[in-house]
């Protein structure tokens, strides 16, 4: 019996005053979600024909690069990291935006990241998400003047 290699998809994420970045090799993304306006998908897939991923991080993988991205957000917002178990259920950068404002009207007191996280989980699971579903939001500002 052959055994599989261990492997994974990587997506990471920093917010700064002078903008976001993200990083990423195979199916996990990552989006820019701003207070008003287009929300943007940051990172491209990884995967091929039949939804085959064509990079990943592992003992049996190739020697894919992975990319990397920057974006200067205009107004605030928030950053979105995310496994493709929530992409099987909500794929589109304003539909994301959309499950999050339906869950937070009227806004909570003290919600915060962690609520608007497990709301975009708690979505894809009532969905019928049987697959790994990960989603991080970081909160960013307005970022500097003069940059």
């Amino acid at each position: 019996m052959e055994s599989a290699a261990p492997a994974c998809t990587y997506v990471a994420g920093i917010a700064g005053p002078e903008g976001i970045w993200c990083a990423w090799i195979g199916d996990s993304r990552a989006y820019w979600l701003p207070g008003e306006g287009t929300c943007l998908a940051l990172t491209e897939d990884g995967s091929g024909r039949h939804d085959a991923l064509t990079a990943w991080l592992g003992a049996d993988a190739d020697d894919s690069p992975a990319r990397a991205r920057s974006y200067r957000p205009q107004c605030p917002g928030r950053q979105l990291l995310r496994t493709d178990g929530l992409t099987r259920h909500v794929s589109d950068a304003d539909a994301l935006r959309a499950v999050l404002t339906r869950v937070r009207r009227p806004t909570p007191p003290r919600h915060g990241p962690l609520d608007d996280a497990r709301a975009l989980i708690g979505y894809a699971l009532g969905a019928g998400g049987q697959d790994n579903i990960t989603a991080l939001l970081i909160h960013t500002d307005r970022p500097r003047r003069g940059y």
